[in-house]
This record gives C-alpha cells, sequence and structure tokens, in this order.
C-alpha cells in the first residue's frame, strides 16, 4: 500500500556534521589523509568501505577518538548497534569531554541495541551537559553546534519513549518473538498476518522489489509453513492486500488499488467464501465506507457487524486516521467514524485489529510515544464506549525499527505481527509470540448452529431469537453463527410455520475455537408420520415371565472452583458416558449436585 515507507536513512543521515575532527587531534598524517577519505566515503554511501578505512587511520594513529567515533556511526548505520555502543564507549572513557552530541548519539545507539535503561542515562546526560559551556569539549565546530540543535529537538520524545518503554516491560511481560521462518519470509516485504480459525492456514501481504503487492497464503506443514503461494482469486496486475475474515470463515474483507470499480486510490473489498474454502466474486464495500482517497487495511468484528480501517480521508485527525463503520441490514456500510484523539495523532496511524470481544484495539502508530520508528499500541474500550490511552507494547514486540499489523489467534493467545528488525530474511517478516495472561480479552466462543427439520433430517430456513440479542434468519442451510462470551447462557426460541415452537436454554462453554462450537435446533413437524408396522411371523415358542434386565450407569461431573460452565475436558467425558446409553431404553434418570462450604 501507499504508507509503507521505505527505510528513512536517518534524514540528517545521523548528523555527519557532528563528525568531522579538528586538525590538532591529528598527530600522524598519513592518519589525517586515511581519515578524510573514510569521511568521503561514508558521505557518498560507502558505509563498509568507510569502516575499513577509519579501522586503518586507526592503525596509523592508535586512540584516534575521531576515528572511532566514525566506526561507531559506520555500525550504527550498518545496524549493529553492540558495535556502535562499544566504539562510543571506548571515545567516552578516553575523553568524557571531547564531545556533548556523542552522550546522544550513544543513547540511540544503546535504544537501538534493546538497552533502553543505558539509553535514557546517556539522553538525560546530554541534556544535563547542555548548562556547560561550549568550550568544554573538544568537539566544539559550528558544525557540531548545529548537529546537537537537531538532537535537542528530538530529545524530550526519545527520553520519554525511553520511559514507555521501561514501564511497558514491567506491564505487558511478553517474553520472546520468533520468525515464522523462510517459508513465509523471503528477502522482500512480508507483512499483514491473518491467522484462520484452526491455525493452519496463513494469509499474508508480500511487495516485491519492483513494488507489486499481492496476497498470498501459506499452510502449516509438520509444524512448518510452506512456500507461500498467490491467492489466484484474489490478485491482479495491481496491488492486493491486508486480508481478513469473519470468524465464521464465510466472507473476506481485502484491499484493492486501482482496481476497476472503486472509488479510490485503494479499497476496501468483499468477497463470500464457500464452506469449501472457494472465494467468490470479490466487490468494493458498498455505502460509505469507501472514499475518493484512500482505504485499507481493514479489520472485521468477530460477528461481521462492524469494520474498522485506516483512511487518509478528508476531516481526519493526521496523515492517515483509523475509523469503524456499521454493516446495515442491507449489507451496506454506514458513514465511518473517526476513532478520535485518544487513538488518532497528527501522523500516521494505520492497521487496526479488534479483538472477539471487541473491547481491545491493537493498531500500528508513528504518532503515540515509540521505540523509535512505527510502534504497535493497544487500547481498551470502558463501559462509557470510550478508548484509553494507548500503550505501546514495549520489547520484545516493538524495537527501535518498525513493526506493525498485529494479528490475534482465534483463541486469543498467540500474536501475529511485522517487524523490520535485523537478523531476519528481509526487510519486513512476519513474527509471532504468546501474550502474557494480563493481555488476555474475555474469552469469547465461536458458535454454530444448525436449525433441522428432526423427522427428515434436513436443514430448515428459519429465524432464531435469541432473548436480548438480535435475531437471525437462516438461509436454506438453516445455519446461524454467534460470537457468545463463554459462559453465558443463550436462551433460543424459533417459531416457524407447520412446526411446533421451539425453545430451549444453552450453556456456552469455553472453547478454544479451532472447531465451532456447534448446537443443533431440531424442529418437530406438526405433522405426524406414523411409524410403518411390519408384520412379525406369530411367535408359538413358551417362553417363562422374567423381568428384563436393569443396569445402572454412574458419572460424576467436576465444575473449576466458582465456575458453573463445563469445562472443555469435562464435556468431552460426559459425551463419551452418554453417546453409549443412546442405544438403550432407559427407566430412570437421576441428577443430584451440591457444593461444599468453600467455594462451588
Amino acid at each position: 500500500m501507499k504508507h509503507l515507507y521505505a527505510l528513512q536513512w536517518l534524514i540528517a543521515f545521523f548528523c555527519f556534521c557532528a563528525l568531522p575532527a579538528p586538525a590538532q587531534v591529528f598527530r600522524n598524517p598519513t592518519a589525517a589523509e586515511i581519515y578524510r577519505d573514510a569521511e568521503a566515503a561514508l558521505l557518498n554511501g560507502k558505509t563498509e568501505q568507510a569502516l575499513k578505512l577509519f579501522e586503518r587511520s586507526l592503525k596509523a594513529q592508535p586512540g584516534l577518538s575521531a576515528a572511532h567515533r566514525g566506526m561507531g556511526l559506520c555500525y550504527a548505520l550498518l545496524r549493529d548497534y553492540p558495535q556502535a555502543v562499544e566504539q562510543y564507549e571506548t571515545v567516552l572513557k578516553s575523553d568524557s569531554l571531547f564531545s556533548r552530541s556523542l552522550y546522544y548519539q550513544l543513547g540511540e545507539a544503546y535504544y537501538k541495541a534493546g538497552n533502553h535503561k543505558k539509553a535514557l542515562e546517556c539522553f538525560k546526560k546530554f541534556k544535563q551537559l547542555q548548562e556547560a559551556r561550549v568550550d568544554t569539549f573538544s568537539m566544539n565546530t559550528e558544525r557540531e553546534l548545529e548537529a546537537e540543535q537537531r538532537y535537542l529537538a528530538k530529545l524530550q520524545s526519545n527520553i520519554r519513549a525511553c520511559e514507555v518503554t521501561l514501564d511497558s516491560i514491567k506491564f505487558i511481560n511478553i517474553t520472546q518473538v520468533s520468525n515464522l521462518g523462510k517459508g513465509v519470509n523471503t528477502k522482500d516485504d512480508d507483512y499483514f498476518p491473518y491467522l484462520t480459525n484452526d491455525q493452519e492456514k496463513l494469509f499474508f501481504t508480500r511487495k516485491t522489489a519492483d513494488g507489486d503487492e499481492d496476497l498470498l497464503e501459506s499452510r502449516l506443514e509438520k509444524g512448518q509453513w510452506s512456500k507461500g503461494s498467490p491467492v489466484k482469486a484474489i490478485n491482479s496486475g495491481n496491488d492486493e492486500g491486508m486480508c481478513t475474515l469473519v470468524r465464521d470463515g464465510r466472507r473476506l474483507y481485502f484491499t484493492a488499488c486501482g482496481r476497476e470499480g472503486g472509488l479510490g486510490v485503494c479499497d476496501i473489498w468483499e468477497a463470500l467464501v464457500s464452506a469449501g474454502g472457494e472465494i467468490g466474486e470479490a466487490t468494493p464495500l458498498k455505502g460509505y465506507a469507501n472514499s475518493a482517497r484512500w482505504e485499507s487495511q481493514a479489520s472485521i468484528s468477530c460477528d461481521g457487524s462492524t469494520i474498522y480501517f485506516a483512511s487518509d480521508r478528508e476531516g481526519g485527525l493526521g496523515k492517515s486516521d483509523l475509523y469503524y463503520s456499521k454493516r446495515k441490514t442491507d449489507g451496506s456500510w454506514s458513514t465511518p467514524a473517526n476513532l478520535g484523539p485518544r487513538i488518532n495523532t497528527d501522523d500516521y496511524e494505520e492497521a487496526p485489529f479488534i479483538t472477539n470481544d471487541g473491547r481491545t484495539l491493537y493498531f500500528s502508530s508513528y504518532g503515540h510515544p515509540g521505540m523509535g520508528d512505527q510502534d504497535i499500541f493497544m487500547s481498551w474500550l470502558d463501559d462509557k464506549g470510550e478508548w484509553s490511552t494507548p500503550i505501546n507494547l514495549g520489547p520484545p514486540v516493538n524495537t527501535a525499527f518498525r513493526e506493525l499489523g498485529l494479528f490475534l489467534s482465534a483463541d486469543g493467545t498467540t500474536g501475529y505481527f511485522a517487524s523490520e528488525r535485523p537478523g531476519g530474511y528481509g526487510n519486513l517478516d512476519i513474527y509471532k509470540f504468546q501474550l502474557g495472561e494480563q493481555l488476555y480479552s474475555d474469552p469469547v466462543t465461536f458458535l454454530e448452529g444448525l436449525v433441522i427439520d428432526s423427522a427428515m433430517d434436513m436443514p430448515v430456513a428459519a429465524t432464531v431469537h435469541f432473548g436480548d440479542r438480535p435475531q437471525i434468519t437462516t438461509g436454506p442451510d438453516g445455519r446461524f453463527f454467534l460470537c457468545v462470551p463463554a459462559g453465558d447462557s443463550l436462551n433460543i426460541t424459533v417459531d416457524k410455520k407447520y412446526f411446533h415452537p421451539y425453545q430451549n436454554l444453552f450453556l456456552v462453554p469455553q472453547w478454544d475455537n479451532k472447531q465451532f462450537y456447534t448446537i443443533e435446533i431440531l424442529l418437530k413437524s406438526v405433522f405426524e408420520f406414523p411409524e410403518p408396522e411390519i408384520p412379525q411371523p406369530p411367535d408359538t415358542t413358551e417362553v417363562p415371565a422374567r423381568k428384563p434386565a436393569v443396569q445402572e450407569f454412574y458419572h460424576t461431573i467436576y465444575f473449576d472452583f466458582n465456575k458453573v460452565v463445563m469445562s472443555i475436558e469435562e464435556l468431552d467425558m460426559l459425551k463419551s458416558f452418554l453417546d453409549p446409553l443412546k442405544r438403550k431404553k432407559v427407566q430412570r434418570l437421576e441428577i443430584a449436585g451440591y457444593a461444599d462450604d468453600i467455594g462451588t
């Protein structure tokens, strides 16, 4: 998409104007000549050549602080931040007053190396040294002072980023992230992951070197992700990407750019998906979600009723904002509403993801206090319908590099996202991590219901009522889908012509959602179909009368402490107990329950 930015080469080129050394620091003319060659190479973008030349100047004049500083700049540009730290520290250990701005550069290197505590110390030291006279420091040229002014403009936000990061580490408690491997990740940009409910198929976007963006899919095979292959039903000669499905798996949303029938540069499109997984013909969203500008990166609510997306449409608060739109009964989408100033800044907010319970929003931002580049944040929806101040997810999810496009698995325990951090297969790679329990949303069960004619064992199209919840009218397949908070009860009623009224109360358990929790609504026809009578030959054998054999079966159910809903394990054991009894005639059923004096 148009908002996938190339790496910003540290616009001021690490403020290289802070590098030049005054003539008096050179005791060896050869060292001075090599040093100037190194400086020229670095200014011409030949970083590795410059690094070798700085090393040569050090051999000609050991202890040359300016050369150590130049090596630090080279290592930083090559993203080897621990080595950059080592070179900068070497300078300051030999001469703590060599350069005031070097403390800022050291802070940046520590930050990008992941040592946020040391980074904060360096930034604060740089701020404290502003009180000292300029001539206190060996490096006090005009270019050095110009560099300091640029550093000072970013100083406060960097201090805040360190503080946010250190706070996030205490709260978020995510231990590690892992790369999804070479089946998914390549030398190109791979990002915007979406995982199916069964966690066996991954959709993602790939941007190749020629700038083309396509939607790909990969399958989990023996614990490894297969090589990504294009989704032919979606891709065209233009850009496509950022796919999401309603949790029932029957409706897919994606971004298409420059496609005939669209309204703007990029629009959100939708397509129906068959029970067998075939993707139907795609159409742009009906209604008002799309505009003449850029709309992209949709996330759909669990039940498919609300869509969240990014847009640079007129009237926003920044360069791109997050919006939501409601699906109407006719399938069109309402006028989008801006998520407001707590979420949207004057910069870029992108890639929203809404959790199954609809109360936690993850998104990527350049505008909120972050760790250096685009970071991933989270916000909660309170009881008043207002979003909380976003929290930075912190390391190891966020780094000094770019992170975006978080997605959570159906059970809400595993996160997937893209990152530009070093050590991957290319630029943006896809990673995963396990959420800490404090980040879990309220559990939601994906429930699939089937309305069936009990006599004919055939699906029935019907309107199903759920008490306070919106009613659902099924199609000819009799199927409906709900996202229900685990532990809730469903009061289901059906009034269908030619069938007896149906009413039942279902308790919905907590489910892992790899498969749907399925219920059947068996409707009984008002027409009685008599059982066919099959004549039997008379039995002339006299058999003495005897009482039928009676067997007694017992099963004990255990509930978790302070829980009224059965666990998945108990449900499985109860099913195993009841299945053989279906073939037997039951004379009496007795249910007894009790609680102790500690809890229920």
